[in-house]
């Protein structure tokens, strides 16, 4: 009699378990939000155009050298560029200068067709009025613009030998 209790026991033991693990489910559904801001970086915020950019050396007098920045700049806003230099943006070695100007191309609203000479007048490169768009289009986010410089030695000499010197901030701001 023992033995039939203990096994009518363990009978009723396993018929209470199968129905607690067959007694359904309960899902919950998560929903999840991460926020991105509006920004704009550039994929190398110290650039440099040194010496081997240039298509060669100054060697004469009136001699017109270009080099060229590609820069990429992540953005996933329409931004506008605004260059400046923390000095006048010519190439300056000592107190010899080589005439300078600039243009930007690349994916501009509206590039420049051609170079614009350093300086903050009307029409110069460096001008509060003269800003580049960069309109953004929904998944993209990667812009390419080009930063392109022309130095022309003087007309009537040549110029001291040795590195001139100047530099760029292309600021995008939104």
């Amino acid at each position: 009699m023992r033995r039939t209790w203990m096994v009518l026991t363990a009978v009723a033991v396993g018929l209470m378990l199968g129905q607690t693990a067959s007694a359904g489910s309960a899902p919950a559904s998560v929903s999840i939000t991460a926020t991105v801001d509006s920004f704009a970086e550039w994929a190398n915020a110290s650039p440099a155009i040194v010496a081997g950019d240039w298509t060669g050396n100054v060697n004469a007098v009136d001699q017109t050298r270009t080099a060229s920045k590609a820069l990429s700049l992540y953005s996933n806003f329409s931004i506008t560029l605004t260059p400046t230099s923390t000095g006048t943006g010519i190439l300056t070695y000592g107190t010899e200068t080589l005439s300078t100007s600039y243009k930007i191309t690349g994916e501009v609203t509206v590039p420049d067709a051609a170079y614009k000479p350093a300086g903050t007048g009307a029409g110069e490169f460096f001008a509060g009025a003269n800003t580049y768009t960069v309109t953004h289009v929904a998944g993209d986010g990667a812009y390419g613009i080009n930063l392109l410089v022309q130095a022309v030695s003087p007309n009537n000499r040549a110029p001291d030998a040795g590195n001139y010197t100047c530099n760029v901030t292309l600021t995008a701001s939104w």
